[in-house]
């Protein structure tokens, strides 16, 4: 037992050897090549794993940067952004100042939608108007609450009698109907509101819109007790949704107890990247199989070539009593080290793929993770690098005994 098990650790360090003697001195191009081939396969591996962690797991969000929407139980997730007489909530000034003093809730906001004409000179347009208590960080159909004025002043605890600001942020699809722009003043005519006097707006800021497509809709964006002033329905404080971002998963189970008969849908439920669990295990496997034969050919041709360069290696060991068994140990050793190097700096590769493809898409979409890493990524990452040790294995032990034969003959 003892002699094999010295035998075994002999093949192991002879192989370890052989590769840092050729990196060192024989062919150190070669050994880099495998080495950078193996990384760029499983980097390659660790970025596709990581987008299908980001299917599976609904990370992608766009539309709004809150956490959570409280929605009525008919409306669907995929028309959160633009829904328009349907169910309401009702008293959410209330449930959205309550909301907003927890610890854990960064800002709460109501968020009414309603078609409105806004004018200018000779110019009349249907746009979708935003209701909201305005909050830094908020975004609504595609438009950023942040040139708002904080909160909803003429609100005033139910009052309706606070300042108006009559701030109005629109997108550039809007500026280019209207003709207008920043500083300029609009006319906001309520919609079935014949007779009531429309209300000058100031535009405080034109905005391209931080969502794919919205940039080109014509919406606009203003306090919401404004907007229900301007639309005679401040008895209820309706609102259709209840936006919240929050720093704690433990928020939903009370935002589910607020309000009867409605749902709470994540923000990832509004995204436009699709959740389909098989989708995300088809990328990972098509990423599994790109990076085992990119990285099998690699090592198999760079050190199937350094093999059949040292045929008389493989004689020597055979006369010093190397058995088969213990010159496929040697060449599991050396295509280890190589696959093991190759898949630790490929984890760095990949990490490195993350941060820049999150980077570019968040260049385009709010707040959106594409790819997400976790530590099992890495550990896959490992066992990917192990797996083309195994694989080209086989053939670079047939290589050794060819080599050994025709040496054998030529002898």
């Amino acid at each position: 037992m003892g002699e094999r098990l010295t035998r075994f650790r002999g093949s192991i360090e002879l192989g370890a050897a052989l590769v840092v003697r050729r990196l060192r001195h024989t062919a150190p191009r070669r050994i880099v090549y495998s080495v950078l081939g193996v990384a760029l396969a499983v980097g390659l591996f660790v970025l596709v794993a990581s987008v299908g962690i980001g299917l599976a797991t609904e990370s992608a969000a766009v539309g709004s940067n809150a956490d959570y929407w409280i929605v009525p139980e008919s409306e669907s997730s995929a028309t959160l952004p633009v829904s328009v007489g349907g169910p309401q909530l009702g008293g959410v000034h209330d449930v959205a100042a309550q909301l907003g003093a927890r610890d854990d809730v960064r800002y709460a906001s109501p968020v009414a939608v309603t078609l409105a004409e806004l004018s200018r000179g000779n110019t009349t347009e249907y746009v979708l108007v935003f209701g909201v208590v305005a909050h830094p960080e908020l975004t609504a159909g595609g438009l950023s609450a942040a040139p708002l004025t904080p909160g909803d002043p003429h609100y005033a605890n139910g009052t309706y009698g606070g300042p108006k600001t009559n701030e109005m942020v629109i997108s550039s699809g809007t500026a280019q109907l209207l003709e207008t722009s920043a500083d300029e003043t609009v006319l906001f005519g309520a919609p079935d509101g014949p007779g009531r006097e429309p209300r000058r707006m100031t535009v405080i800021n034109v905005s391209a819109g931080s969502t794919p497509g919205f940039d080109s809709v014509p919406v606009a964006l203003v306090h919401l007790s404004e907007l229900q002033a301007i639309t005679g329905d401040t008895d209820r404080d309706p609102a259709d949704q209840m936006v919240v971002a929050a720093d704690s998963t433990a928020v939903r189970d009370d935002l589910e107890t607020i309000y009867e008969r409605t749902e709470v849908v994540t923000r990832s439920s509004t995204a436009g990247v699709g959740s389909d669990a098989d989708l995300a295990l088809a990328v990972g496997g098509a990423g599994l199989v790109v990076s085992l034969v990119v990285g099998s050919l690699f090592v198999a041709t760079t050190i199937g070539l350094e093999i059949r360069r040292d045929r008389r290696l493989w004689v020597t060991l055979s006369a010093l009593g190397f058995s088969a068994h213990s010159r496929v140990l040697v060449i599991i050793s050396q295509t280890g080290v190589i696959t093991l190097a190759g898949g630790v700096i490929g984890i760095g590769i990949g990490r490195v793929a993350i941060a820049v493809t999150n980077a570019g898409i968040g260049r385009y979409i709010d707040e959106a993770t594409v790819a997400v890493f976790r530590l099992d990524v890495a550990l896959a990452a490992l066992a990917v690098s192990a797996g083309i040790a195994a694989l080209t294995g086989p053939y670079l032990l047939w290589l050794t005994s060819r080599g050994t034969a025709k040496a054998d003959l030529t002898a």
